[in-house]
């Protein structure tokens, strides 16, 4: 990959800094109680890995609307690509594209 331009670091940087406002943050989409007995635990912990594909889903989706809420994007916006890689990129006229690879 060549050098990037100062517009692709300044593109990164200004999202970068913006995500970190996410720490903490609930993703408020499923509630898993307390299992009720060691039976409920065990299947718990065989298929509770299930649920990152759809929290990863909701995370693209929420740092693609958060990002396109800023207003440091005169040149283009960003858009989540499901199922490509990376999960977002900024669309406009910087080479080379900015994109943020996101992971639970």
């Amino acid at each position: 990959m060549p050098n990037p331009s100062p517009l692709y670091k300044q593109i990164l940087e200004t999202a970068s800094a913006h995500l970190t406002n996410f720490k903490g943050d609930i993703v408020d989409v499923v509630d898993i109680l307390p299992p009720v007995d060691l039976d409920y635990a065990i299947h718990l912990s065989k298929v509770i890995s299930k649920l990152s594909p759809m929290l990863g889903n909701i995370i693209e989706y929420r740092v693609v609307v958060a990002l396109n809420k800023l207003e440091n994007w005169p040149i283009g916006k960003w858009k989540r690509q499901d199922p490509e890689f990376p999960d977002t990129i900024f669309e406009g006229s910087v080479e080379p594209q900015p994109g943020i690879e996101i992971k639970t």
